[in-house]
């Protein structure tokens, strides 16, 4: 894939250049919150899906997020905040398997929201698990994809565990 047609997809159409063109400014405040509202919109079109057709899903849009995130360059920034392709998947992975519902979906939404913005445990780890890898090593096993993506699945994995305790003790 070219350039342009891997920014398309890591910026979720072109949603996260939406904070530097209305705000004028060189950082992309927002965006990831742009992300995962994208992401949230298309959960709700897609409404409720089979728990196998859910599954392929989900592991579609992480690996096509990691590949994604692995070749796509913004001037020549690694993890460039225009990149929103990972809170798609992490919002995927807070959603994943709940009950289908706008009130779920909220939760999930804001959830992941805290936890991905926070990076509180075991999150802000995983963003940096590949810095004394060997670059060969590196780039073999698209480790700069995973890791821009795996903070954002953990942040989701992490909120749809609260939500599933929540509606086991039946407050959601």
């Amino acid at each position: 894939m070219n350039q342009k047609v891997l920014r398309f997809f890591a910026s979720g159409a072109f949603i996260s250049y939406l904070p530097t063109a209305i705000l004028k400014n060189k950082k992309n405040t927002g965006a990831g919150l742009l992300g995962s509202v994208e992401a949230f919109l298309i959960y709700l079109f897609l409404g409720p899906l089979t728990f196998w057709a859910y599954l392929f899903l989900l592991l579609g849009i992480i690996l096509f997020a990691i590949y994604v995130s692995q070749k796509t360059e913004f001037n020549g920034v690694e993890d460039d905040p225009k990149i929103i392709i990972d809170e798609i998947a992490g919002f995927f992975t807070a959603a994943a398997f709940l009950p289908y519902s706008l009130k779920t979906a909220i939760f999930a939404l804001i959830l992941f929201r805290i936890f991905d913005t926070t990076k509180i445990f075991f999150i802000k780890r995983a963003e940096n698990f590949a810095v004394n890898i060997p670059q060969k090593t590196y780039n073999k096993y698209c480790l700069k994809g995973v890791q821009i993506v795996l903070d954002d699945v953990l942040a989701g994995l992490f909120s749809n565990l609260i939500l599933w305790i929540l509606i086991y003790f039946k407050f959601l």
